[in-house]
């Protein structure tokens, strides 16, 4: 029966009572032999505890005591156990030890050889306990070696190997009568080798090919010693060569990290406490579903999925890629664009992001982001590369291929090597519709599949039943305009407007709102990534898409209408700029400004001067210098100089010659 008293040890005794430690023991010690303690009877018993006798005190019920002790007793002091000392015995002793001290208790209370100790020890024998000569022994281990007496001695060889090696290798080492020590040196050497096998790319060929190299180790390593033992003691069991297989995660860590990385401890995440759209994971998943393009060619499609950590609901939108070509920012920007544009997504608070170059362009979102968020939080998570098992969306791509992607026609599954074919020896039949009736079939699963409960966390309840209940709990979804999105993921760029058109990539665009504009007017231009987008323009604030320019026929009269509404357009468009500011007069304004910055500053008189002589003379030296003929220049005269001296080297030459 589970025992319900309360117990004190002697210490806390002697603290709750106010007296001493060793007036305590004497008192308990009395008290276990039937003697009053301040005329009460308490009931005490024995007990294993560090201190004591070889681990041997006392414990007092707390029931036993004084009414007016035990009120000043706390609470806490009182315990219905105390730790047991640790002893040199054999394991699972304590309660042969409790009992066999309980039987020899009364017998020890008298001296050794007294004619008392001699009537306890009958009347215990009587009882039908033991034989006085066992009890006999009993007290005599007892008083020999305390409390540890009692209790069976531990083997000689406990906690100690009895094979070294192998059971065969050491009956034929201690046959061949080789020391000790060179077992054990032998058998240092053989573990850190069979360490070494298990840590060595050897161990991926198994247990049983890992054995063979261990014996061949052993035998090399008794060969380096001068052991000469016949060739069947070089037998290894299983069990022993086994005992160090975790070394093994050495080598798998050194040349499969993937399998390490896999195997690495981890911790789980409660992703139901999310609103909708908190958390938003994004990955880019390869389809094992063949379909056809229009060329007639088989190709493997992919899907861009955005799952909703809050919810667990998964949105997909799938691209076939052109042979050779693999998942770019503009896809995953369209995936992103559908996703924002259905009335149950809407736009994130945050993305959990996969580590691929891909999905890049979603960064230029986080300022937008933020505004959602708290200042200074993480709004664009990218995961760690090669980290799978972090990703929730991972475990749903999993169900996704167990009960969306195998059902699909085509499906050949995850390995390519063995397809899942309908006839040997032919390659799967794909998909048979068209890629828009694909796309809809698929889409139409995946709603299905958000209907569908999940366990765990989930609680049994589908992702669909809870987004209704945080819708209900009122989340609502926030929207973004297309535009505005596409202008993110876009380059800036600039254009002056001719007559309503601008002219980007060779190409001719208008807008109503271009052609508003007066000729030589720069706008603002995005060239979104995302393709077959066009570009868009900044007007009046807002951006809004361009429309490439159409060509009338020369007969049409809708192309003179056309015409007639633009202009019109720009007119009204002029009206409304000057009706925003008042007439200024130039003219005036510019005499006004004169008048303002060009006054004259005064000038004091100064002295008369007579140049009339000095005229005079300056006339008759020019008239003099006109009817003298003029000289050579300083030019001619140098240009002179050089022709003759070519001249003169010229006739030198024709004489040598």
């Amino acid at each position: 029966m589970p025992e319900t008293s309360k117990w004190l040890s002697t210490a806390q005794f002697a603290e709750a009572a106010g007296i001493s430690p060793q007036a305590a023991r004497k008192a308990l010690r009395d008290g276990l032999k039937g003697q009053a303690w301040r005329g009460r009877r308490l009931k005490v018993r024995h007990a294993l505890v560090s201190g004591g006798r070889g681990g041997l005190g006392y414990e007092v019920e707390c029931a036993s005591l004084p009414r007016e002790l035990t009120a000043q007793i706390p609470s806490e002091t009182i315990s219905p156990s105390l730790p047991q000392a640790d002893r040199a015995m054999a394991r699972g002793q304590d309660a042969r030890v409790l009992a066999r001290l309980a039987i020899i208790t009364p017998a020890l209370q008298h001296p050794a050889q007294s004619p008392a100790r001699s009537d306890a020890v009958m009347r215990a024998s009587f009882d039908g306990l033991k034989s006085p000569r066992t009890l006999y022994r009993w007290i005599s281990n007892y008083e020999d070696n305390g409390i540890r007496g009692l209790a069976r001695a531990a083997a000689a060889n406990a906690n100690r190997r009895r094979v070294r090696i192998s059971r065969v290798f050491d009956r034929a080492f201690d046959a061949a009568g080789y020391a000790d020590a060179l077992l054990a040196k032998l058998t240092a050497d053989f573990e850190r080798a069979l360490k070494g096998l298990w840590m060595s790319r050897a161990e991926q060929a198994g247990s049983t090919e890992l054995r063979r190299l261990a014996e061949f180790l052993l035998l090399e390593l008794c060969e380096a010693q001068q052991v000469d033992l016949p060739r069947e003691a070089f037998r290894l069991s299983r069990r022993g060569v086994e005992r160090f297989a975790h070394y093994r995660v050495v080598n798998q860590r050194r040349n499969d990290r993937k399998a390490f990385d896999d195997a690495k401890p981890r911790i789980r995440r409660d992703w139901t406490g999310l609103a909708p759209m908190e958390r938003v994971v994004a990955d880019v998943k390869h389809l094992d579903v063949i379909v056809t393009r229009e060329d007639g060619s088989p190709a493997w499609p992919k899907i861009v999925a955005f799952m909703d950590a809050g919810t667990g609901r998964v949105f997909a939108h799938p691209v076939l890629l052109e042979r050779g070509e693999g998942v770019r920012q503009e896809h995953v920007i369209e995936a992103f664009l559908a996703m924002v544009a259905q009335p149950t997504w809407g736009f994130p608070q945050g993305l959990y992001l996969d580590n691929g170059s891909e999905f890049g362009a979603l960064v230029k979102i986080d300022g937008a982001l933020q505004l959602l968020n708290h200042p200074g939080a993480r709004t664009i998570i990218f995961a760690r590369p090669y980290n799978a098992s972090a990703k929730p969306i991972e475990s749903l791509f999993a169900r996704l291929d167990r009960y969306v992607f195998a059902l699909l026609p085509g499906y050949a599954g995850p390995n390519r090597m063995a397809k899942k074919t309908q006839t040997v020896g032919k390659p799967p039949k794909p998909y048979p519709g068209a890629w828009d009736d694909f796309c809809a079939t698929l889409r139409d699963l995946i709603g299905a599949h958000n209907l569908r409960p999940v366990g765990g966390a989930w609680a049994g309840a589908s992702p669909q039943d809870w987004l209704q209940q945080k819708i209900a709990a009122g989340w609502q979804p926030a929207t973004v305009e297309a535009s505005a999105l596409d202008a993110a993921f876009a380059d800036p760029d600039s254009r002056r407007v001719d007559r309503g058109i601008v002219k980007v990539s060779g190409q001719r665009y208008s807008h109503p709102g271009l052609a508003a504009l007066p000729s030589r007017t720069v706008v603002d231009l995005a060239l979104p990534w995302r393709r077959g987008a066009p570009p868009l323009a900044r007007i009046a604030g807002s951006w809004v898409y361009l429309e490439r320019e159409v060509l009338y026929p020369a007969r049409w009269v809708e192309g003179a209408r056309e015409s007639s509404r633009r202009q019109a357009s720009q007119s009204q468009h002029v009206t409304r700029l000057a009706r925003e500011a008042p007439e200024v007069d130039p003219v005036a304004t510019k005499i006004r400004w004169a008048k303002r910055m060009g006054q004259a500053p005064d000038v004091p008189p100064g002295a008369q001067v007579d140049l009339g002589d000095e005229i005079e003379a300056r006339v008759k030296a020019e008239r003099s210098a006109r009817e003298a003929p003029a000289g050579p220049s300083k030019a001619e005269l140098h240009r002179a100089r050089e022709m003759a001296r070519t001249q003169r080297l010229e006739a030198a030459q024709a004489r040598h010659d």
